[in-house]
């Protein structure tokens, strides 16, 4: 049968711009408001939250929380020195330069270590043995966030034109193998019942080449995949692996392998544990993420779908987009409709299948939409369009924290599920990981720069708070 679940809903969250956040790590806990069960996203920490959820017939409704207002005044203070920096072309162009033509230096070398740990690394990434990462989870908690979505931050260089004649059997079995490896003790450090992130690309060139080529992967290859789904069921700890978007010219490939594991390891007794990305600027992610939502209640196996706008707008065919921002912004809210609305209760076995759902996104007008359906369908049929979805939240670390916080700082006791994707790994690796993400979000900076005085107006609120103002 499928699992209920009571979702605590927020109907008008306030509709503070999406921007990119570069704030300071910071220890020092400050919290203002009683905060949700810090348990991370399943469907069993919703039980029971229904009560708890904000009533819209209650004619002294509280009064509006500032969406940066429980996060400490360093950590803001930092966000406006850091977010200075990223703003400015000059000085951003310059620090990219220096990270890229001198990481080994940076990252080793004690006084550029120092000044790189203490900002951007500790920030952006949870730290490279479990003690920090565990610190790192424990702060996020603290702040009211439900968990973390835990990446490998190592980079693998997957060349533009791999060809057969590059690539040795023994580097494609070692790749294979590190992959395999990385991502099972990735799981390990993950909590249970929290997300695990996985790029197959991660398997190296000669697996991308397959998947380019639509050529049959190696049994390493398709053995890896087992062992890692099977490391995340492993014991009861239920790990949930986002398996991650990537490039147009091998997503086809990419979705057979996730459809795959989805009927083999999605059972109906629990929340699924293998979820697709769908990338929704792509004209061809509506459809695709109908087609595969009606063949997972057709043969009767849970579906997850984590769903973003996209990451590779610089480097995939023009044509394959859609023509304008509105039309993307169409596709990415039509496609959390979808998913939330749909009637999952009648599929092939037991009665209907489970859903798994991540909204991810740094649209703050698209987290208000979902909640606004989410808060809707509460309320229709006691939200038995609900039974059997766990929903959940997620923003990129060191990103779009008012998004986040606007979400946490509206809801009561319960609530929904709010989570950051977060990398693990050295400082090397993590820099390479930053600087790619620099280079897919360079139509952020905007964004930035109005994190940057949000973060300004919250420290000027706090001073005239201070002086009775």
């Amino acid at each position: 049968m499928l699992r209920r679940s009571g979702v605590s809903l927020v109907h008008n969250l306030p509709l503070t711009p999406s921007r990119s956040i570069l704030p300071l790590i910071c220890t020092r806990k400050i919290s203002t408001q009683r905060r949700p069960n810090s348990t991370l996203s399943t469907a069993d920490s919703f039980n029971g939250s229904a009560s708890s959820s904000l009533s819209h017939s209650n004619p002294n409704p509280p009064a509006p929380i500032s969406p940066l207002s429980t996060l400490p005044t360093p950590y803001l203070l930092r966000t406006i020195l850091v977010c200075t920096v990223s703003t400015s072309p000059f000085l951003s162009k310059v620090l990219t330069k220096l990270l890229l033509t001198y990481t080994n230096f940076l990252t080793s070398s004690p006084i550029p270590k120092f000044f790189l740990k203490h900002t951007f690394y500790n920030h952006f990434c949870a730290g490279n043995t479990p003690t920090e990462i565990q610190s790192t989870l424990r702060r996020l908690k603290s702040w009211g966030f439900r968990g973390i979505i835990l990446a490998y931050a190592k980079e693998v260089e997957v060349p533009a034109n791999p060809s057969k004649e590059t690539i040795s059997q023994e580097h494609l079995e070692a790749d294979i193998s590190t992959w395999r490896d990385a991502t099972i003790e990735t799981i390990k450090y993950a909590e249970p019942k929290s997300f695990v992130a996985v790029k197959y690309s991660g398997a190296g060139p000669a697996s991308v080449l397959n998947m380019e080529t639509d050529e049959p992967q190696s049994p390493l290859f398709m053995g890896a995949l087992d062992d890692i789904c099977k490391a995340a069921q492993a014991d009861g700890k239920n790990v949930k692996l986002l398996f991650d978007a990537e490039q147009t010219r091998y997503q086809d490939a990419m979705d057979g392998y996730t459809l795959s594991l989805m009927k083999k390891y999605n059972t109906t007794d629990r929340m699924p544990t293998v979820y697709n990305t769908y990338q929704m600027y792509r004209k061809v992610s509506p459809s695709n993420l109908k087609n595969h939502l009606e063949a997972a209640k057709s043969q009767g196996f849970g579906f997850g779908a984590k769903v973003v706008r996209g990451a590779y707008l610089h480097s995939d065919p023009r044509s394959t987009f859609w023509e304008s921002k509105e039309g993307t912004n169409d596709s990415y809210n039509g496609g959390i409709k979808r998913l939330l609305e749909f009637d999952n209760s009648r599929g092939a076995k037991n009665g209907g299948i489970n859903v798994g759902i991540v909204v991810a996104t740094h649209n703050q007008s698209s987290v208000t939409k979902a909640m606004d359906t989410l808060a809707a369908l509460k309320q229709e049929g006691g939200g038995k369009l609900l039974e059997g979805k766990e929903i959940t939240f997620a923003q990129l670390a060191g990103m779009a924290d008012e998004v986040s916080m606007s979400v946490i700082n509206a809801q009561e006791n319960g609530g929904v599920n709010v989570v950051k994707y977060i990398p693990w790994g050295t400082m090397e690796q993590c820099v390479k990981y930053l600087l790619r993400r620099a280079d897919e979000n360079k139509d952020a900076l905007g964004r930035t720069g109005d994190t940057k005085r949000a973060a300004g107006r919250e420290i000027l609120r706090r001073m005239k708070g201070v002086f009775g103002f």
